[in-house]
């Protein structure tokens, strides 16, 4: 039905895409290389959770978890299961939140919200070892909302790009941020897998893997507020929030 409703609320191709002037990145302001700068160092922050959380230490210690507690072999089973859940969650929701961020000035209020509550939940994942036979339910409700988290913030953090650079300057600025991801992630983690692995570290396992998730945790909000200080909010066309105010008021109807 709201479908129906798009050609009265239409909005010219040259009102959503966002304006930037042609420039290469050494002729930009040293603003904009400011907000890009910001834009780069969100990734090197949030690939903590990518990298030590997602890839390495979750999967391990949720299947070592649910394996203990059930008395099976199927704790990869379980991980795989949680994670499906979480990801189904974003593909349902990416859509809609990308309209709305596309449409409405509130991209780095959105973000904030799914960064906080990735962050906060990546700290509180520390503590499910210490939960016995329940751990591994702890553990999965945590990873769950740091994962949507981490990949919701990532939807609205890639929406910022068109608005930080020239289209013809695009692939480079998305390389950059890969390379800032990719060091930032690999410091860490390299960071976490010396704390499991030296002995002079005199700590029984659970309190490094809990410095693990809360140092993941700091590094991607001390990290992250670079974006918040430095990247401002894009710029939207007024009548194109106007237009997309209404349309969503028409389709609640």
């Amino acid at each position: 039905m709201c479908g129906s409703m798009t050609d009265s609320v239409s909005v010219s191709k040259s009102e959503t895409e966002p304006t930037v002037g042609k420039q290469s990145l050494a002729d930009m302001s040293d603003d904009d290389k400011k907000a890009l700068k910001g834009w780069y160092f969100f990734d090197w922050a949030n690939q903590a959770y990518a990298l030590t959380v997602m890839t390495v230490i979750a999967p391990a210690l949720m299947a070592s978890l649910y394996n203990l507690a059930t008395g099976t072999q199927s704790g990869d089973s379980f991980y795989a299961f949680v994670l499906t859940f979480s990801m189904i969650f974003v593909v349902l929701t990416a859509p809609a939140l990308g309209v709305i961020a596309d449409r409405m000035p509130i991209k780095k209020k959105l973000l904030k919200w799914y960064t906080v509550a990735g962050i906060g939940f990546t700290a509180l994942m520390g503590a499910a070892p210490y939960f016995g036979s329940q751990g591994y339910i702890i553990l999965a409700m945590m990873y769950t909302i740091g994962t949507i988290g981490f990949t919701g913030g990532n939807v609205i953090y890639y929406s910022f790009m068109p608005y930080l650079s020239d289209r013809e300057n695009q692939d480079q600025v998305s390389t950059w941020g890969y390379m800032y991801g990719f060091m930032g992630g690999s410091i860490l983690l390299i960071f976490h897998l010396a704390i499991l692995m030296l002995p002079q570290l005199n700590w029984d396992t659970n309190f490094k893997l809990a410095v693990i998730f809360v140092t993941s945790s700091l590094w991607w909000w001390g990290f992250g507020a670079l974006m918040f200080k430095w990247t401002p909010e894009p710029e939207i066309s007024s009548d194109l929030e106007w237009n997309s105010l209404r349309l969503f008021q028409r389709c609640k109807r």
